[in-house]
């Protein structure tokens, strides 16, 4: 693709207020800026407001559409299909009429939905899959019984997850919807997996579509000018971190276990959730000291995963590319880690992070790092290696770059 690129963004999260699948759009936004490119992000905000405003998010040209909130999980649903993507549509549209716009660059099935129509010769269509959205309901992939694209499927599905009979009820709704993010996938001029993991399961559902896997990125050099200064935040001298959602797909339902297995000199957590009484409690029982920081700024995040002795990532489920890790793994942090999806690809076990199979694993990993400081030492220094070398930016942009071009959208 010859001359400026002019890219529009639809993404279902985006910064401030997001996890780690915004903040990877948002990063993939900014790295495209820096190429020269022009960038507009679209995104939905449910705050009970209407119409739709330009704004600046971190340096990124974003137009909010905005849009009611809808309580219950049925009522979500049918928003987002009559309202929020036919809006999301309208001001991509309206981005098309602009300017030469080449590549429509969906983040996430929202923004699928409502770009996809829009494909045209000279607008190509890129959809990113960050998490289980084209397989599963919920996006998590967890208590999955049986192809989704099929009543019986979701049927079993809904069985497993002890769902309400309302919602069993709406199996064959559910099983429609399935197969047309399978058809969206399929229709895509480029479908991006955040990792090699990703991109077999998406061609194992759709073996005609166009895949290829582009990881998460980085800001190496951004992330280690942070970490240099101390956090804001209180914390003790010595501490083992946690960083994400108090929820069972997160691994926090191990905790508690660890906790009292483990006995580290503190623990520092970095998020929120349903599970954080009992792991309070269970760090009170044995005496190990807790912070938990129910909100704290990304970087004092950055900054808390630099100065701490493990971070301890025990996920169950099945991680697409998480960006906790890539974050740590660019601080230096020495990590312990479930290897669920993707995050073999970022942790090679001995070389960037400890992996562990099981919770038994899992402390002797963590008493072998306490028991061996020159393990830790090689540890963060192979894993800001791994970073640049793999998840930099210039490193990944290069490569979305050359997928680009290989669609061959005009400019």
């Amino acid at each position: 693709m010859s001359g400026q690129r002019h890219i529009v963004m639809p993404s279902d999260v985006f910064p401030p207020k997001c996890g780690g699948a915004g903040w990877s759009a948002h990063a993939l936004a900014t790295a495209l800026l820096a190429q020269g490119a022009q960038v507009t992000a679209v995104v939905p905000r449910a705050d009970g407001h209407a119409g739709s405003q330009q704004v600046d998010v971190a340096g990124v040209p974003t137009v909010v559409v905005h849009h009611q909130h809808a309580r219950s999980g049925l009522l979500r649903q049918v928003l987002r299909m009559i309202v929020v993507v036919p809006a999301l549509r309208a001001q991509i549209r309206l981005l098309l009429h602009r300017r030469a716009t080449t590549i429509v660059h969906a983040q996430h099935i929202l923004a699928a939905q409502a770009a996809l129509p829009l494909r045209t010769k000279r607008t190509r269509v890129v959809i990113t899959v960050r998490d289980h959205w084209p397989w599963d309901m919920h996006a998590t992939g967890m208590q999955m019984a049986g192809d989704q694209r099929t009543v019986r499927g979701v049927w079993r599905t809904l069985q497993l997850r002890r769902a309400s009979w309302g919602a069993r009820l709406l199996a064959p709704l559910y099983a429609w919807q399935m197969r047309h993010r399978a058809a969206l996938i399929a229709r895509a001029d480029l479908v991006i997996a955040v990792s090699a993991h990703m991109a077999a399961r998406l061609r194992a559902l759709v073996p005609t579509a166009n895949v290829h896997a582009v990881p998460n990125m980085v800001d190496v050099d951004a992330i280690q000018a942070c970490v240099s200064t101390p956090p804001r935040v209180q914390v003790p001298a010595q501490y083992v971190l946690f960083v994400g959602k108090l929820s069972p797909n997160k691994g926090a339902q191990y905790l508690p276990e660890l906790i009292r297995r483990i006995r580290p000199p503190a623990i520092v957590i970095a998020g929120d959730g349903p599970l954080q009484a009992a792991i309070v409690a269970a760090a009170a029982d044995a005496a190990v000291p807790c912070i938990v920081l129910d909100w704290v700024d990304h970087d004092d995040v950055l900054r808390l995963m630099a100065g701490c002795q493990a971070l301890w990532f025990p996920s169950s489920w099945d991680e697409p590319l998480s960006r906790v890790l890539l974050e740590a793994l660019a601080c230096g942090a020495p990590i312990i880690a479930m290897p669920t999806g993707g995050t073999p690809e970022i942790i090679i076990d001995g070389t960037t992070g400890l992996l562990a199979t099981t919770l038994d694993a899992f402390v002797g990993a963590a008493d072998r790092l306490v028991g061996d400081s020159a393990l830790a030492a090689q540890l963060r220094a192979n894993s800001l290696q791994h970073a640049r070398h793999t998840y930099a930016q210039d490193v990944v942009i290069a490569r979305m770059l050359a997928h680009y071009d290989a669609i061959g959208a005009q400019s």
